[in-house]
């Protein structure tokens, strides 16, 4: 399988652009494998007191479009934001794991992209798959690069890949067999605007002869060469009726609602669409069906912390848009005591109106507003009817609309509010973290956030 790249990276001058987990994966993978004629490697940071191979060319503290040379490829890690004078500059190699994978082991993966799911999508797919006696590997955005995996591909695997729009901005061709879940505006701090997003996640549709599978309430049309696959839920009595078309035939298989260990009416979607590529894979429903009902979900998705002092606790931190908080909302008809929203601002094109719309209708009892999307989200409620109600001896501001108060509490982090969650939140009702924003201003990253909470509920 490794000599299948033996053209991308043999005697060529080859840079690597971002030195992450990513980057490291392309130098190591191609310093131990192949005999390229000159290194060179970009990350913005200064690398090299650490950094203790030879003949390596180091670049940093420098934009990316200052960066010349004669190269013959350029790897680009998913992070790292191209203006557009790079790009004209070096757009005929400009590649990266993700583009030169597909374009050699394609027709073994199924690819996994979206808005919201991709990782929970993905992970059941690996499952299924793995559960029906498949050799199966699963990479890509959620954790393990792409080239990670080469060494354990056989003529039998069958490669399951999260891809991200960082990943699909730049890929040549897409996988065999195409998850696309959704679209939202998000990432809009990365990308110009929702347009120049969707495009990137609409690579994955790249190659004419693959099959795309997605949810048909999500897309009116999805404009491909690809095979469509479009599927449909209907529910009723807990019973969930998934149907799709395939070859001119309408396909259909059930799922009990009441059995399932993923919470929430949206993960649907993420359970049709890989029920629907293991078919695709000839595997028997039997197995199918029995892997879903046992699949628990990952960490910081609509995740169960635990009863403490008579409150559950759930910690959605994967919540970074206004629509996952609403299905979060949904899912728990009417029993959050108490909603913990805000956090980091990616752009003017998302707005939280929808969201205020759906907090009056869920009769949640208390709010938290983080900074800074919080005083955002609390602004769009007194814009949807709320009436703000003057209380100057109490630690929370009160709104109202229609008879159902809410109570407000504005904090800068996780500690200060602790002790308002606990006193404040009614007895066995919920206390959810579906924050409807990004972490970036207060956090690594969503998975911090969640970890932090739940550090702080069990303090």
């Amino acid at each position: 399988m490794i000599n299948k790249l033996n053209k991308y990276f043999n005697n060529k001058n080859i840079l690597i652009l971002g030195y992450g987990k990513e980057g490291i994966s392309s130098f190591e993978f191609i310093s131990k494998n192949f005999s390229p004629k000159s290194t060179t490697i970009y990350d913005k940071r200064d690398i090299s007191e650490n950094f203790k191979v030879k003949n390596v060319k180091l670049i940093s503290e420098i934009e990316p479009e200052s960066i010349d040379g004669d190269f013959d490829i350029i790897m680009k890690s998913p992070g790292i934001p191209l203006s557009d004078e790079f790009v004209i500059k070096f757009e005929k190699i400009i590649t990266s794991q993700t583009d030169i994978f597909l374009r050699v082991f394609g027709d073994f993966t199924i690819g996994i992209t979206g808005t919201k799911g991709k990782s929970t999508t993905a992970t059941l797919t690996h499952k299924i798959l793995k559960d029906s006696g498949r050799h199966t590997l699963l990479g890509g955005n959620i954790g393990v690069p792409c080239f990670d995996l080469i060494h354990d591909i056989n003529n039998e695997t069958i490669v399951v890949l999260e891809l991200s729009s960082h990943q699909l901005q730049y890929i040549k061709n897409g996988p065999k067999i195409a998850i696309f879940l959704n679209i939202y505006p998000e990432h809009l701090d990365f990308y110009k605007n929702l347009k120049s997003y969707a495009k990137a996640k609409m690579n994955i549709l790249n190659s004419g002869n693959n099959l795309v599978i997605y949810p048909k309430k999500e897309f009116s049309e999805i404009k491909t060469k690809s095979h469509k696959i479009s599927f449909t839920i209907d529910i009723v009595d807990g019973i969930a009726n998934i149907t799709y078309a395939q070859n001119d035939k309408h396909i259909s298989f059930e799922i009990n609602t009441n059995k399932l260990k993923l919470k929430g009416a949206h993960n649907l979607n993420n359970i049709a669409a890989a029920a629907i590529a293991c078919f695709l894979k000839e595997c028997g429903l039997q197995y199918i069906i029995q892997s879903i009902y046992s699949f628990k979900g990952l960490e910081h998705r609509l995740e169960y912390c635990g009863k403490i002092r008579n409150i559950h606790f759930y910690n959605d931190s994967i919540s970074t848009i206004p629509q996952t908080t609403i299905a979060a909302l949904r899912t728990f008809n009417n029993e959050i005591g108490s909603l913990i929203l805000g956090g980091f601002f990616r752009g003017k094109e998302i707005t939280f109106t929808e969201l205020a719309e759906e907090i009056e209708q869920s009769k949640v009892r208390n709010i938290f507003f983080l900074p800074e999307t919080g005083i955002m989200i609390f602004e769009e409620l007194l814009q949807a009817g709320f009436e703000l109600k003057v209380d100057n001896f109490t630690p929370y501001t009160t709104i109202e609309k229609e008879g159902w108060p809410i109570k407000c509490f504005f904090a800068n982090d996780f500690d200060s509010m602790k002790g308002f969650i606990f006193k404040y939140t009614p007895r066995d009702s919920i206390c959810l973290l579906s924050p409807a924003s990004s972490s970036y201003n207060s956090f690594k990253n969503f998975e911090e956030r969640g970890n932090r909470f739940k550090e702080m509920i069990n303090l």
